[in-house]
């Protein structure tokens, strides 16, 4: 069912089997492959099965820009639905999976189903609101905090254990994302670790304290 393989956009059985119809369940995907070019024409979504993906954008100076990354469960491709060609590039991290959902009949089965149509609406809002935090003048250790807070929810959202998890990207997308040099963001963790808020041992990290993380993401941690 869609909602074991990628993403739980229904409730219903019968809007569930519907989607099931329209899966284009896409062979594994190897690290460092792309699903999407920026430029692409858009016609529909990716659902990430497994792995983590990484949206990034080129400037006019060569500089990688990335926009984002993505855990299994959630979307891809959210924000080429208005421009109708994707605005960023979308690289695995590590070996991954997705599958892909026609947009035009995702539109036309949500037509007949209110759930499934309020589960859309969330997606986008939640997209929103998960970025909204980094159009902010935070201090580093706020905007560190906050994005393990948002991966957290994220990851705890759909099931997965937002506890502990895996950080797959390198530190530099981690603070290129973040708007922060990279040893900056090393010495965030350092910071939180010694503070007993997080564990981290190499690229999976432990939330030891979550109303302490709460704490040092300041008032950023509002959205979650």
């Amino acid at each position: 069912m869609v909602g074991d393989l990628c993403i739980a956009l229904g409730s219903d059985a019968s809007t569930l089997a519907k989607l099931d119809a329209l899966l284009d369940i896409r062979e594994p995907i190897a690290n460092d492959d792309h699903v999407i070019r920026q430029g692409d024409k858009f016609r529909g979504l990716f659902a990430v099965r497994r792995g983590c993906f990484k949206s990034y954008t080129i400037d006019r100076d060569g500089g990688e820009q990335v926009q984002g990354f993505h855990f299994p469960g959630e979307l891809i491709g959210l924000e080429a639905v208005s421009r109708g060609t994707h605005g960023a590039n979308v690289v695995a991290l590590t070996a991954s999976a997705t599958c892909r959902l026609e947009y035009s009949e995702l539109l036309r089965i949500s037509s007949c189903s209110a759930g499934l149509q309020e589960q859309l609406f969330r997606l986008f809002s939640s997209r929103l609101a998960s970025q909204h935090w980094r159009t902010a003048d935070f201090p580093a250790t706020e905007r560190l905090a906050t994005f393990l807070l948002d991966v957290a929810t994220r990851l705890a959202q759909r099931g997965h254990d937002g506890d502990a998890f895996e950080l797959v990207m390198a530190r530099s997308d981690i603070a290129n994302y973040l708007g922060l040099a990279t040893e900056t963001v090393s010495r965030g963790f350092g910071r939180l670790a010694s503070q007993g808020i997080i564990d981290v041992r190499r690229k999976r990290v432990c939330i030891k304290d979550r109303a302490a993380l709460e704490a040092a993401a300041g008032s950023a941690a509002e959205i979650f």
